[in-house]
């Protein structure tokens, strides 16, 4: 018997809008089958094998999504990026990505180790207000089974995207995770999108798996990239993509302003304009 296609949205919906929203990201079971789990997990096996891992073995290759096209047909993912545009709008792009590795540890790493984070960078401190803009929302694909905690999981904290701080032990302290964290359980081929202001951490990979994950952040395209993804315009295979990735992939669209002027002719708008997916009582979606 064939598998079973997965229904895939058209855009999000009210009742995933509001929980992005209030908890601060949005778990998409089975957003990827086995076999684009398979081809996946070959291409971040190769580009590993390729690369100098740490000394621990663990890789953390930022932009690292041009390196195969199985990664690159992951940024219009029919069962997540819908949810990208209908919340986030049409003048967007990919800023920032990784490709993760990390292979099991043989302890758990020193307890001086603090690792929560928002992402954001200097947008962190450069930004007053409180809570501080949302601007972009990141997607994890996971290509390992992590169903049980101990495995890499990512940890979070629910709600914890509206707090611009996090209380941290003083020094001499123990780093023990702050309360209210807890790790996203997750089979292979699941998918998260999470605010990029939402406090989070990966946990040691103490089992017998290695951690595989895949990494890809959405941002309006008149703020700058974190990293150069490793396909660019004038690449041969650039050009052979669609107008809508390369969009998505550069960020320029073309010739078109990012301020989003000229935008009946930037190719998400175009595209989701033909297919009458756009909300005009959405701001973003005007």
């Amino acid at each position: 018997m064939p598998a079973q296609t997965a229904i895939r949205p058209l855009t999000i919906t009210s009742s995933q809008r509001a929980e992005l929203r209030s908890s601060g990201f949005l778990a998409i079971p089975g957003a990827l089958d086995a076999v684009e789990v398979e081809r996946l997990t070959s291409a971040l096996n190769r580009v590993y094998n390729e690369e100098s891992p740490h000394a621990n073995g663990a890789m953390h290759l930022l932009g690292g999504i041009g390196r195969d096209d199985a990664f690159v047909e992951l940024i219009d993912h029919p069962a997540v990026f819908p949810l990208i545009w209908g919340e986030l709008g049409w003048n967007i792009y990919v800023y920032h990505s990784h490709l993760d590795m990390n292979p099991p540890r043989t302890a758990p790493r020193a307890s001086a180790v603090w690792g929560w984070h928002q992402d954001g960078g200097r947008q962190n401190l450069d930004l007053e207000t409180d809570p501080r803009p949302r601007l972009s929302l990141k997607v994890a694909y996971w290509l390992s089974d992590l169903s049980a905690p101990g495995r890499g999981n990512m940890l979070v904290i629910e709600g914890s995207h509206t707090r611009n701080s996090l209380a941290r032990p003083g020094p001499g302290a123990s780093f023990e995770p702050p309360a209210g964290a807890r790790p996203i359980l997750a089979a292979a081929g699941d998918a998260l999108i999470f605010d990029r202001r939402l406090w989070h951490s990966r946990s040691d990979n103490l089992s017998k798996l290695t951690r595989k994950a895949i990494f890809i952040a959405y941002t309006h395209r008149w703020i700058r990239p974190r990293d150069r993804l490793q396909i660019q315009a004038g690449d041969a295979r650039f050009a052979r993509l669609s107008p809508v990735r390369r969009q998505l992939l550069d960020g320029d669209a073309g010739p078109h302003s990012h301020w989003g002027l000229g935008e009946e002719r930037i190719p998400l708008r175009v595209e989701l304009d033909r297919r009458d997916l756009l909300d005009p009582s959405i701001p973003s979606h005007r």
